[in-house]
């Protein structure tokens, strides 16, 4: 087996089927503008993207994890419904294509995650997912998740062996999360949908052989695929000529409705606003946001405090 990375150095498809790979003309179109602005350097008037934080809570502590750890109390919560009814009346009104429930924490945890992508659906948005660690999903909510129209699920499962697994990922249960994924794909089948597709992923940690991962997982997935966390090393700091496409794709908004440019912004270094105040439009267009972009478009993303200390660096960041 050879495995062929797609999308960026961090990120790497092992094998299966993207849910990129289908759509009506509109999703095309959207797929298209997200390579294409940023070659452009276009933003547009909206994003094409949100990444909206339905909680920061989560249910374990896996040891990799550099963002709940540091996250003060008063950083711990869930979205308020009314903040997330205002966020996806606009979004309607741009005609947003894309959306993701998850942040740092786990989105399973949100009393109303089901209602979320169900407003969602309804208002148009065509590409609605999260990423969670699986440990919730039993069958009842797999069911309403599926009656709500969720899209796509990326499920956070590190290597094959259930020992190393639980180790690194403190609080977790290899066999019920296996079991939940095995009941989801079941239920699909007897329901016969296609959707949500299914991505079973791993952090890279030493050990994990990735041919082996594919092979395990392959069958209780639609994809299978792996995350390589880099560090940034000074040179890659100071180096000029680099921009990161997401200015231009997408913003991240927290669960009290603090916007950043990305999902890598975690000590809110470069904050383009707040949903709560302000709309996502006003923030998207916003001389913060703007001159960001004016950075990167003129190579010297390094002069950001943010965008100097990002990860991203050190990759090609394509994945949606």
């Amino acid at each position: 087996m050879t495995i062929e990375p797609r999308a960026n150095s961090n990120f790497t498809v092992l094998g299966g089927t993207s849910p990129h790979e289908q759509g009506d003309a509109r999703y095309q179109a959207y797929r298209a503008d997200w390579f294409g602005r940023p070659r452009r350097f276009e933003a547009g008037d909206f994003p094409l993207h949100l990444d909206l934080e339905a909680t920061s809570r989560c249910n374990l502590r896996c040891v990799f994890c550099d963002k709940l750890p540091v996250l003060p109390r008063e950083k711990i919560g869930d979205m308020d419904f009314a903040l997330y009814e205002r966020i996806l009346a606009e979004a309607e009104e741009h005609g947003l294509c894309g959306l993701k429930l998850s942040y740092r924490g786990e989105p399973l945890l949100h009393p109303r995650i089901v209602d979320m992508v169900r407003l969602a659906k309804r208002r148009g948005v065509q590409d609605v997912y999260f990423n969670t660690n699986g440990m919730l999903l039993t069958e009842d909510l797999a069911a309403a998740l599926m009656d709500a129209g969720l899209d796509r699920i990326s499920i956070s499962m590190e290597g094959t062996d259930p020992l190393a697994f639980e180790s690194a990922r403190r609080g977790a249960s290899f066999e019920r999360i296996k079991a939940n994924v095995a009941g989801l794909l079941a239920l699909r089948r007897r329901r016969g949908l296609g959707i949500p597709h299914v991505r079973l992923q791993t952090v890279v940690l030493p050990g994990i052989d990735l041919e082996a991962y594919a092979a395990y997982w392959g069958p209780l997935s639609d994809e299978t695929a792996a995350v390589d966390y880099k560090d940034v090393r000074v040179e890659q700091r100071e180096t000029p000529g680099w921009a990161c496409p997401q200015p231009w794709q997408r913003v991240t908004v927290e669960w009290d409705g603090t916007v950043h440019p990305c999902n890598n912004d975690d000590q809110q270094r470069a904050v383009l606003g707040n949903a709560a105040r302000t709309s996502l439009a006003e923030c998207w267009r916003g001389p913060a946001a703007c001159a960001l972009r004016e950075l990167h478009r003129a190579g010297n993303a390094h002069v950001s405090p943010a965008c100097a200390v990002c990860p991203w660096r050190a990759a090609q960041a394509d994945k949606a």
